[in-house]
């Protein structure tokens, strides 16, 4: 079943995200000790504001248990003039895909398209004319994914020293009435 985060899911939201980027916890938290990071990166989940909060992030769960997540959140809260060019990830006006997840054992069963496609409605329903996301560019089975669904190569980003594609998809407004998004 997929629904919106809770704060109570912040362990399972933790592990997915650390199990997809490692570095990205210790990057978010500004802690080096990896348990230590874990630990404020779980109360980043728990809070409402933030990137890191629960109420940007979309759970599929399965017998009461969070086995995939996407995090995804407008792209103004992540860009500016502190962030280098090279290092851009999005634009203002787009919606951001941050993190797509699925525990391995749960793979293969589409988890991760239904995750990318919640984010997607979000973004239509909160009018947003395209999302955004990166792949690691060694990461060519992600990128075959992203590729299926629509999304094109539209430039490079470097961070924290490694190299990844920017992807972009353009989202068509659907012909009936906006309707009220999970992740606005």
């Amino acid at each position: 079943m997929l629904r919106p985060a809770r704060p109570t899911d912040a362990a399972a939201i933790a592990d997915l995200v650390a199990m997809a980027d490692p570095k990205s916890i210790g990057g978010l938290t500004g802690i080096e000790d990896p348990v230590q990071a874990m630990e404020a990166f779980r109360g980043l989940i728990r809070g409402r504001s933030g990137v890191a909060s629960h109420l940007y992030a979309r759970v599929f769960e399965e017998a009461g248990r969070p086995i995939g997540v996407v995090v995804a959140y407008p792209g103004r809260l992540v860009t500016g003039p502190a962030v280098p060019a090279e290092a851009r990830v999005t634009e203002a006006d787009e919606f951001y895909i941050d993190n797509v997840a699925v525990f391995p054992e749960h793979r293969g069963r589409g988890i991760a398209r239904r995750l990318i496609v919640s984010a997607e409605t979000a973004a239509r329903g909160n009018g947003f004319p395209a999302v955004s996301l990166i792949v690691d560019e060694r990461n060519l089975a992600a990128r075959g994914l992203y590729e299926k669904l629509g999304y094109a190569v539209s430039g490079r980003a470097v961070v924290r020293g490694e190299s990844f594609h920017r992807m972009r998809k353009p989202l068509v407004a659907e012909q009936t009435a906006p309707r009220a998004a999970a992740l606005a």
